[in-house]
């Protein structure tokens, strides 16, 4: 009876260290250690295994529920980050530069497929259209899409 109190012990020191040492499996590992206790303290009889089985699939039925709701409320609004970085508010991921189409460049890193070009003395962010390029290869700009500037070898 003793061991199975110890169990129980055990189970709700290690939830609480989940809150401290986040991670999961302390707190996976302390819900196991408090059910075999509720089990071993209860019996371990049908009853027992039905208590821990209904614990267990209330509890669950409860985190899902609370997962989806938790960012709606009070609480959940001061830990979660209300703010959207999006285009209408100015946020650019990065600079679109059309006028970069048909430039000539050179690739400074090997392109595989993305890397970065030397274009008219400025380092660009580039990816080819799927090919590798090594480093060195003279590359062409071909199209512009959002801040994704795709090029290909000049010789093709």
């Amino acid at each position: 009876m003793d061991s199975y109190i110890s169990w129980l012990v055990a189970g709700v020191i290690m939830i609480a260290l989940e809150l401290v040492l986040p991670g999961a499996i302390l707190g996976i590992l302390g819900y196991c250690a408090m059910m075999w206790g509720v089990y071993g303290l209860m019996g371990k009889g049908m009853t027992a295994i039905y208590t821990v089985g209904g614990v267990t699939v209330v509890l669950g039925v409860f985190l899902l529920w609370f997962i989806n709701r938790f960012p709606d409320t009070w609480i959940g609004r001061h830990f979660t980050l209300g703010q959207r970085s999006t285009t209408d508010q100015g946020y650019v991921s990065n600079e679109i530069q059309e006028n970069l189409v048909g430039q000539m460049g050179i690739a400074h890193s090997p392109l595989r497929p993305a890397g970065v070009a030397l274009i008219d003395g400025n380092y660009v962010d580039v990816i080819t259209e799927g090919d590798f390029v090594k480093a060195g290869t003279e590359i062409t700009v071909v199209q512009v899409v959002g801040g994704r500037n795709i090029v290909r070898p000049t010789n093709k």
